[in-house]
């Protein structure tokens, strides 16, 4: 593609560009989350993504929110990736493990933890009932529209390469949903 030549315009006219209507408030009630949950397909990536009355994602510009269940006895690969996540544990309780220190924390109803981006990271639901419901906040759709979404995954602590420093799995595309 040839380099093209740009345009310029007054500030004040960039400034009227970006006059938004204020967006009215929502709600999801609870009821109608529960019993979507209980009805959807889980993958490690998520449940279900909170939409707004347009059927838009972002909940706010640059950001989603999405619920995220772990079975008992079950695990999410580890991964790291571009965009950050604020979660909150909703219901049950399980263990996060930051997986290049090694470090883990336990997980229980109410707590709230941030992921920088690129902190190598799972979950695991080590109990035998009840689901790690979270409730994920995080920075995809911004990182999608900036071109800035990769990921990697499969890390694992102390893997190194025949010199001695430690294997990081390439930088990938976050993961597609078949299908999609």
């Amino acid at each position: 593609m040839p380099v093209q030549t740009g345009r310029q315009f007054p500030y004040l006219e960039f400034r009227r560009r970006h006059v938004q209507e204020t967006p009215a408030p929502v709600v999801w009630p609870w009821e109608t989350l529960a019993g979507e949950l209980a009805e959807a397909e889980h993958s490690e990536y998520g449940t279900l993504t909170l939409a707004g009355p347009d059927g838009g994602h972002e909940i706010v510009p640059g950001t989603s929110m999405t619920f995220q269940s772990v079975r008992p006895g079950e695990r999410t690969t580890p991964h790291a990736h571009s965009w950050w996540h604020l979660y909150f544990v909703r219901s049950g309780s399980g263990v996060l493990v930051l997986d290049e220190t090694d470090e883990s924390t336990e997980l229980s109803d109410g707590d709230v933890l941030l992921i920088p981006a690129w902190w190598a990271h799972h979950f695991e639901n080590r109990g035998t009932e009840g689901d790690l419901l979270l409730l994920n906040m995080s920075n995809l759709p911004q990182q999608a529209a900036l071109h800035n979404k990769f990921s990697r995954e499969g890390i694992r602590v102390g893997r190194t390469t025949a010199e001695g420093a430690a294997a990081v799995p390439p930088l990938s595309p976050h993961p597609q949903v078949s299908g999609v």
